[in-house]
C-alpha cells in the first residue's frame, strides 16, 4: 500500500522510485532551498550496505569516546565583501595542537531545520575538534547565501594563516549544509584563478539525496571533479539518503568517495539508547578528522566503506567500529 504523504513538505516520507532532476546545460543552475529537517524522520525498512563485499571475518573494534577539546567553542563574527551581513560562527579549537587555522581546519554548517546547537552538529564538531579545529557557521535557509558563507569563512582562514600559497579547503555540513558545501567546492574548482590549483576535501553528513518531491539531488555530486575527496556520513535508516541509491550515485561520481554508515541512525542521527547518540555523534567527527588527516585505513581504492554502531555489552562504552571494507566495482 503506498505510503501517505503528510501535509508538511519538510516531513521525510519513504522515497518513491528515483527521478533525476534535469536542467538545461546552458543555464546557470538554480539551487533551491532545502526543506529537510533536523528533526526525527519516519523509520524506513533497514537497508543493507550497498555494493559492499563483506569480509570473510569481520572483527569489530571496541572504541573509547574521542578525547574532547578542553575549550568551549568561541563565538566570532566574520565579514566578507561578498555578503551584506557578518557571518556568525563558533570556533571549536583542538587541544591536540596549539596552532589554530591549520590546513585541516574544517568549515562546517548546519541543516535547514536546526542551528549550530542541534545535537547532531554539536556532537560532530566536538568529535572533530579532538584532533583539528572546526569553524561552524550559522546560515539561513537560502542556498546561495549559505554557499557564500563557505567562501567567506574559507577566505578568513587563509588570511588568518598568512599563507600566500594555495590554501587547502576542508568543507563540511549536515543535510542542507552538506549540499551548500558541495556547491561551494564546485565553484572554487571552476573559478578561473584556481582552476587546476586547488585542494578540496568534503565531509557530507546526512546528505539529503532524496528531496521532498522524491527528486534525486545527485547532479551536484556528479559534477564534482576527480581530484576532490568526499566522505559521506549517513545514518543507516536515513529516509533522505537510502544507502542503495547513494551507492549507485557514488559509482557514477568522478570524485573519489568514502562512506561511514551509522547503524540504527536516522536523518537527524538519532539512535537508541539515548546515551549512544552523543558518543556515536562525537565518534563520527573523530573518524572524519582522521580521514581528513589520512590517518585511517581505507585509503586503498577498494576500501571505501565502514560501519559504526552501539553495542552495550557491559564491557566498555558500547561504541563499535568495523573495518574498512571493499566495494564491488
Amino acid at each position: 500500500m503506498p505510503q501517505k504523504r503528510g501535509k508538511d513538505a519538510s516531513t521525510d516520507g519513504a522515497p518513491a522510485p528515483k527521478r533525476r532532476s534535469t536542467r538545461n546545460a546552458t543555464q546557470k543552475p538554480q539551487y533551491k532551498e532545502d526543506s529537510g529537517s533536523d528533526s526525527p524522520v519516519p523509520k524506513p525498512k533497514t537497508k543493507k550496505l550497498s555494493n559492499a563485499k563483506p569480509a570473510k571475518t569481520t572483527k569489530a573494534v571496541e572504541l573509547s569516546g574521542p578525547e574532547q577539546s578542553s575549550l568551549s567553542p568561541i563565538s566570532i563574527s566574520i565579514e566578507h565583501e561578498s555578503i551584506k551581513n557578518p557571518v556568525d560562527c563558533e570556533l571549536y579549537q583542538t587541544s591536540a595542537s596549539p596552532e589554530s587555522g591549520a590546513p585541516q581546519t574544517m568549515v562546517f554548517t548546519h541543516g535547514a531545520g536546526g542551528g549550530l546547537s542541534a545535537p547532531a552538529v554539536f556532537n560532530f564538531c566536538t568529535g572533530y575538534s579532538a584532533l583539528h579545529d572546526i569553524l561552524a557557521f550559522k546560515g539561513s535557509i537560502n542556498m546561495n547565501s549559505r554557499v557564500k558563507g563557505f567562501h567567506a569563512c574559507g577566505d578568513h582562514l587563509q588570511k588568518k594563516s598568512g599563507s600566500t600559497s594555495e590554501w587547502p579547503s576542508v568543507f563540511g555540513g549536515r543535510s542542507m549544509g552538506s549540499r551548500a558545501a558541495v556547491i561551494a567546492a564546485t565553484e572554487i574548482a571552476a573559478s578561473s584563478d584556481k582552476k587546476g590549483h586547488y585542494d578540496i576535501t568534503l565531509v557530507l553528513v546526512s546528505y539529503p539525496l532524496i528531496g521532498p518531491k522524491n527528486d534525486m539531488r545527485d547532479q551536484i555530486l556528479l559534477d564534482l571533479p576527480e581530484r576532490i575527496r568526499v566522505l559521506f556520513i549517513i545514518g543507516e535508516k536515513d529516509s533522505m539518503c537510502a544507502l542503495d541509491q547513494l551507492g549507485e550515485v557514488r559509482g557514477k561520481m568522478k570524485a573519489k568517495s568514502w562512506l561511514v554508515v551509522v547503524k540504527g541512525a536516522d536523518h537527524g542521527m538519532h539512535v537508541k539508547p539515548a546515551k549512544a547518540e552523543k558518543v556515536l555523534g562525537e565518534m563520527t567527527g573523530n573518524i572524519a578528522a582522521k580521514w581528513v588527516d589520512r590517518q585511517t585505513l581505507g585509503e586503498d581504492r577498494d576500501q571505501k566503506e565502514i560501519q559504526i554502531w552501539w553495542d552495550d555489552d557491559g564491557d566498555g562504552d558500547g561504541v563499535k567500529l568495523g573495518g574498512w571494507e571493499g566495494v564491488a566495482q
